[in-house]
């Protein structure tokens, strides 16, 4: 039975050292995709000169690069 309460520590202290890795690179990805991604991805929409449905659909790529780390911290808080 020690063995096996041993082995459930482990194991949670484990969970919780890569529960804490996890949220870090959600952190950093978080920061490079506001700090970094966004802004690029505005600039180079701006400077296409696209018209018609083509602006259209390339001006919808910037939400959806705001909308991926909102949908890696939902999938990371389950």
């Amino acid at each position: 039975m020690n063995m096996l309460q041993n082995v459930s520590k482990e194991y949670s202290y484990n969970r919780g050292a890569s529960m804490i890795g996890g949220m870090i690179g959600l952190i950093i990805g978080i920061v490079m995709s506001v700090a970094v991604a966004i802004p690029i991805t505005n600039d180079v929409v701006t400077e296409a000169n696209l018209t018609g449905t083509t602006a259209t659909i390339v001006k919808i790529i910037p939400i959806f690069v705001a909308l991926v780390p909102m949908v890696l911290v939902a999938g990371f808080l389950q």
